[in-house]
C-alpha cells in the first residue's frame, strides 16, 4: 500500500485554502490524530481522569505509542522515552550524563548547527570545563570525515544532526557511529528533520541516543516527542528528575524504576501520547519509502522551477540522495518580506539561518503536498521579485 491508495489531502483540511510548505517547522496533523486525542480527553471526561478504566487505556496507549516508535526506528519498546519535544530530550542527556573538566564534545559547525543540538553543548563548555570540539563545513554543511575521526580522539560525546533545518543535506549517520564505537564515545542524535520522512535505524547507525518530536515529519500534535535511549547507555544517563512515576523506596532506600520509567518522572502528556500514537500510526500505514518519494517528487519540481527564477540560488546538495525534501534558496529581496507576502497569498514557507547570520527562504514540503503547488510557490516567488 503506497500513499497513492489515499487521498491525504482530504485528510488535511488546510490544503484546501492554503499552499502549507512548513513541516520542518510544525506539520499540520490529519484528521485522525485530531479525532485520538479529543477521544482521550472524551474518555476522560466520561469515565472520570483517575478512574481504572482511563488509568488501563493510558497504560495499553503508552504500550502502544512505544511499539509503534519501536518500528519507525528499529529500537525496543523499553529504549522509547516520551519527552516533550527534541530539545528536551536533548536536555536529559546533557545534564543526565556525568562530565568533568576535560571531557571533549564533537559537534557539527555550531553555528550552523541548530541551537536545540547546541545550546545544550555549549553550555557544558561554558559552566563545566568540558571541551566543544567543533567540525569545520563546507557551504551544505558536511564535513570531513578524516576531521571527525582526528577530533572524536579521547572525546566523551558526539553530537549532531541526521538532517540539516537549514540545508536539508543527510548527514553520514552511519559512518559517524562507527567512528564513535572505534573511539568508545557516546553518539546523540537530533532527528528532528529526519523522523517521519527518511528511513531512520538506530540500530544501523549506532548511536546510543536519539530525539525527535512528534509536531514536524510525523505530522503529531505539539508538545510531545521522544528520546530513544540505548540499553547500553540507560546506565550511564542519571535521570535528570526524579518522582514517584521514576522511582521508589526499596527498604527506605531510594532506587531507579526500570527504563523507560526511570526516566520519566511525573504525568507525561497523555492526550498528546493518544495524538502521536495516531500518527505515528497513520504513517507506518503510507510507508516512510512512500513518503520519501513523494515528497522528493514535490521538492524536486520546486528545485528545479526555483533554478529558473532571476536572481535565486538553491541552497544544499544537488544529489537528491544527499538531502530531504527541503528546499532552501536565497532571492536579491529581503527573505523575510518574500515569505511575509507569501503569507498574504496563502503561501507557508519560512525564513532560516544558513550559517554567519545569512538568511535564507526554506521549503520544507511533506506528502499531502503536490507537484503543481511547487510550481505555483515558485511562479508566486517571481512575481514578488
Amino acid at each position: 500500500m503506497t500513499i497513492l491508495d489515499f487521498d491525504v489531502r482530504q485528510d488535511f483540511p488546510l490544503t484546501k485554502k492554503m499552499v502549507y510548505m512548513n513541516s520542518g517547522a510544525i506539520a499540520p496533523t490529519p484528521m485522525a490524530v485530531i479525532k485520538a486525542t479529543t477521544n482521550y480527553l472524551l474518555k476522560c471526561a466520561e469515565e472520570g481522569p483517575d478512574s481504572q478504566g482511563v488509568s488501563e487505556y493510558t497504560t495499553s496507549l503508552l504500550n502502544e505509542v512505544r511499539t509503534r516508535v519501536a518500528h519507525l526506528i528499529n529500537c525496543d519498546r523499553d529504549e522509547v522515552v516520551l519527552t516533550q519535544s527534541t530539545t528536551d530530550g536533548i536536555n536529559m542527556v546533557a545534564n543526565g550524563l556525568e562530565w568533568n573538566r576535560g571531557d571533549a564534545i564533537v559537534v557539527r559547525g555550531g553555528s550552523h548547527e541548530h541551537y536545540a543540538n547546541y545550546f545544550q553543548w555549549l553550555r557544558l563548555a561554558k559552566e563545566r570545563g568540558v571541551l566543544l570540539r567543533e567540525l569545520a563545513i563546507d557551504a551544505d554543511g558536511f564535513f570531513d570525515i578524516s576531521n571527525l575521526e582526528e577530533q572524536a580522539r579521547g572525546s566523551k560525546l558526539i553530537a549532531m544532526s541526521h538532517a540539516l533545518y537549514n540545508t536539508g543535506a543527510i548527514i553520514p549517520v552511519e559512518e559517524v557511529g562507527r567512528i564513535a564505537r572505534e573511539n568508545n564515545a557516546l553518539f546523540c542524535i537530533d532527528a528532528a528533520q529526519s523522523a517521519g520522512t527518511v528511513s531512520v535505524d538506530v540500530r544501523k547507525i549506532g548511536c546510543h541516543f536519539m530525539a525527535f518530536p512528534g509536531f514536524k515529519w510525523l505530522c503529531g500534535p505539539n508538545g510531545i516527542g521522544v528520546l530513544y535511549c540505548s540499553k547500553e547507555a540507560s546506565e550511564k544517563l542519571r535521570p535528570p528528575s526524579i518522582g514517584g512515576e521514576s522511582a521508589t523506596l526499596a527498604g527506605g532506600t531510594l532506587a531507579y524504576s526500570e527504563m523507560p520509567n526511570r526516566l520519566q518522572a511525573g504525568f507525561r502528556n497523555y492526550p498528546g501520547a493518544a495524538g502521536i500514537e495516531a500518527a505515528l500510526r497513520y504513517v507506518l500505514r503510507l510507508g516512510i519509502d512512500s513518503i520519501r518519494d513523494m515528497n522528493m517528487k514535490v521538492a524536486g519540481v520546486l528545485r528545479q522551477e526555483m533554478s529558473r527564477v532571476p536572481g535565486a540560488t538553491l541552497i544544499g546538495p544537488d544529489d537528491d540522495k544527499l538531502r530531504t525534501s527541503i528546499v532552501t534558496f536565497t532571492v536579491p529581496k529581503d527573505p523575510g518580506f518574500i515569505v511575509r507576502k507569501l503569507s498574504e497569498s496563502n503561501i507557508v514557507l519560512a525564513e532560516r539561518d544558513i550559517g554567519g547570520g545569512k538568511k535564507a527562504i526554506r521549503a520544507s514540503p511533506h506528502f499531502f503536498n503536490t507537484e503543481e503547488e511547487s510550481a505555483s510557490v515558485a511562479s508566486e516567488i517571481r512575481r514578488l521579485l
